[in-house]
């Protein structure tokens, strides 16, 4: 991506000036810890920077690969927030190098105009999952009210390289969606416009040829997905939380990390929840999923509340599907091939899946207590693709059939 208004060799050089003044970038020692850093926010295994020990044709890598890629360019800034945050005048400086290089070229008053009286009485569902789709699985989109909100919101987005800006491309769904059909025609009329102003008429011809034999876009589930991860000290937890509401497909954008203890992480959940809530007022359910370790597992997160500041308090599960896993198993990869075959299973050939109870009626279900058995029964089984518990783990049957 190279800045608006200008040479892309002058965006490089004007963001290698504003790197330069940070230590962690121009010590080979510290560079490598950075990077680090903004390969665990970007959640890759590395950033495509070689470490040159000469420092100014590193700086010159990075700042390519930042103009290329938004995503490393705020990241790198992230990075740079926890390794230098006391340096504040230069942080303040590469902000203003970032807002320059990220602003999307103004749009003529007479074509906004034009374009907001389009949009302005435009009644369209699923303007949320629309504003996705435009934008692309790497956009956070905010709530958005209106289709005309909807468009100032991703103006100020940036484009991948080569593709239209979100912008235009939510003008081109819009119209798809835009009834009467001389409105629709308008719509696309207005963004013809404004992709032969820009030199992208062909990608918008792609789109439209996209969008034109895309079947309708109907409700799409949502996953809020909670990560409780035990730290040091008894009762305090790490929070994580990754938001997936994409309609082309899994891609879940991390949401901030925060420090929590046993009685606080109920309130930080009922936050989340508020705000996946108002985000995803378009989608068809909004899951829940906890991701817990071995310790934690009998947390009985599905009755954590919400409305804890009213008189009636209300349990997640009477809202929301909510889901536990078990973030020792998602994070032993050795264990995922043979769950991956049982799914398979289950997703290809569900007439023969079958589940597996505990102390069940069938002569052949294990017996509680007999850990050895249920192994091999699940060792040479492969259609079980479900275990149901007598009791919870930890808890004896008897303890269970009193409850």
């Amino acid at each position: 991506m190279a800045a608006m208004g200008e040479g892309g060799l002058k965006s490089v050089g004007n963001l290698v000036t504003a790197l330069k003044e940070f230590r962690c970038l121009t010590d080979p020692d510290l560079r490598t810890l950075c990077l680090d850093l903004v390969a665990m926010e970007l959640e890759m295994t590395s950033v495509p920077v070689r470490v040159h020990r000469v420092t100014d044709y590193f700086l010159v890598e990075l700042a390519r690969e930042c103009l290329e890629n938004v995503r490393i360019m705020h990241a790198l800034r992230a990075s740079l927030a926890v390794m230098a945050a006391a340096d504040e005048d230069a942080m303040m400086r590469l902000d203003s190098v970032m807002e320059q290089m990220t602003a999307r070229p103004a749009l003529p008053e007479t074509a906004a105009a034009r374009l907001r009286s389009l949009l302005e009485e435009l009644e369209i569902e699923q303007l949320g999952q629309l504003c996705r789709t435009a934008a692309g699985p790497l956009q956070d989109i905010p709530a958005v009210t209106s289709p005309w909100h909807a468009f100032e919101v991703l103006s100020r987005m940036n484009a991948q390289p080569g593709g239209l800006p979100p912008g235009l491309a939510l003008v081109e769904y819009l119209a798809a969606a835009a009834r009467p059909l001389q409105r629709a025609d308008a719509l696309r009329e207005w963004a013809d416009e404004q992709a032969r102003e820009l030199g992208l008429t062909p990608q918008l011809r792609s789109l439209r040829q996209q969008v034109g034999h895309a079947a309708p876009a109907g409700p799409v589930d949502a996953y809020l997905v909670i990560r409780l991860l035990p730290q040091e000290e008894a009762g305090c937890y790490e929070l994580s939380s990754w938001h997936q509401y994409d309609p082309t497909g899994w891609h879940p954008a991390r949401g901030p990390v925060t420090q929590v203890t046993s009685e606080t992480a109920e309130r930080a959940v009922q936050t989340l929840v508020y705000e996946a809530a108002e985000e995803w007022d378009d989608a068809g359910a909004i899951h829940i999923e906890f991701m817990l370790g071995p310790d934690d597992l009998n947390l009985p997160v599905h009755r954590w509340r919400l409305e804890l500041d009213s008189e009636m308090p209300t349990p997640l599960y009477m809202d929301y599907p909510v889901v536990v896993r078990s973030l020792e198993r998602s994070r032993t990869r050795r264990w995922h091939r043979q769950w991956k075959q049982r799914w398979n299973v289950f997703d290809q050939q569900p007439e023969r899946a079958k589940q597996l109870v505990v102390d069940g009626e069938d002569p052949d279900s294990p017996r509680s207590g007999d850990t050895r058995a249920l192994f091999a029964r699940l060792k040479v089984d492969p259609q079980v693709v479900a275990l149901i518990l007598n009791s919870p783990p930890g808890a004896t049957p008897r303890e269970t059939r009193r409850c």
